[in-house]
C-alpha cells in the first residue's frame, strides 16, 4: 500500500496545507546562471519532464493553484489542478530581483562582485544585491502574498504556490520565524516542494523537498 501523502494528515486535522513548489528546470538552471525576477526563460526538455512527473505525483491533490507571473512558474503550474483551470497569478510570488547579477554565469560573476558576496555570506538578509533586492525585502513581499492567500482560504484546503528557489526559501524563514541566514537550509530542487501547514495560529514545516 502506498504511504499516506504528508498533506493528507494536515487536511484530516482540518488544517490548511500549502505546498511551496519550485518550477521545473530551465536553460538558466542547467547553465548555472543567476535567474531572478528579470529573467523569463521557459522550461527546458528536462524541466518539462520534471513537471509532468510532478503532476502525476500530486494527481488531483491540489484544490487551488497560485503562481508567480514568470513563465517557468506558469508552465509548471499548468501541470497541477484540473485540466483547463488557470492558476491565480500573484505578482509578489516572483523571484528575488537579482539586479546586476541576473542572467550571468554564477562562477564568472563571483570574482567581479567579491565584496558583495562577502557581505552576503555575513548577512544575506539585509545585504542588497547590486541593483536588486535583499532577502529581507523578498521575504516581506512573499509573506504578504501568503497572508492574503490564507485570509481567503478555508480550513482543510490544499493549496499550491508555484514559484522560485529564493522566494520559497525566504518565505519558509519568515513563516517559521527563523533568521534569513538559514535560507540555504530550505533550498528546493526543481519541481520539488516544501509543505507548510497552518493550524489557524502558527505555521509548521511538515515536509521538506518532497
Amino acid at each position: 500500500m502506498a504511504p499516506e501523502p504528508p498533506w493528507q494528515r494536515a487536511v484530516a486535522d482540518g488544517h490548511l496545507a500549502v505546498l511551496l513548489i519550485r518550477h521545473g528546470r530551465t536553460p538558466f538552471n542547467a547553465e548555472r546562471r543567476f535567474c531572478g525576477s528579470r529573467s523569463d526563460p521557459s522550461l527546458d526538455a528536462r524541466g518539462r519532464e520534471e513537471v509532468a512527473a510532478l503532476g502525476q505525483r500530486l494527481g488531483g491533490a491540489i484544490h487551488r493553484v497560485f503562481a508567480s507571473p514568470q513563465r517557468r512558474a506558469l508552465e509548471t503550474a499548468a501541470a497541477l489542478g484540473e485540466r483547463g483551470r488557470q492558476p491565480t497569478i500573484v505578482d509578489d510570488l516572483r523571484e528575488l530581483d537579482q539586479g546586476d547579477l541576473d542572467g550571468h554565469v554564477i562562477a564568472e560573476a563571483l570574482p567581479h562582485h567579491s565584496a558583495f558576496f562577502a557581505a552576503w555570506r555575513r548577512d544575506p538578509g539585509s545585504t542588497r544585491i547590486p541593483g536588486g533586492e535583499s532577502m529581507d525585502e523578498l521575504g516581506a513581499r512573499v509573506e504578504a502574498a501568503l497572508e492574503r492567500i490564507v485570509a481567503e482560504a478555508a480550513p482543510g484546503e490544499r493549496l499550491a504556490l508555484v514559484g522560485h528557489q529564493m522566494a520559497h526559501a525566504a518565505l519558509v524563514c519568515r513563516a517559521l520565524g527563523e533568521p534569513m541566514r538559514r535560507w540555504a537550509d530550505y533550498q528546493l530542487a526543481n519541481a520539488r516542494a516544501h509543505l507548510l501547514v497552518w493550524d489557524g495560529a502558527t505555521w509548521a514545516l511538515r515536509g521538506l523537498d518532497l
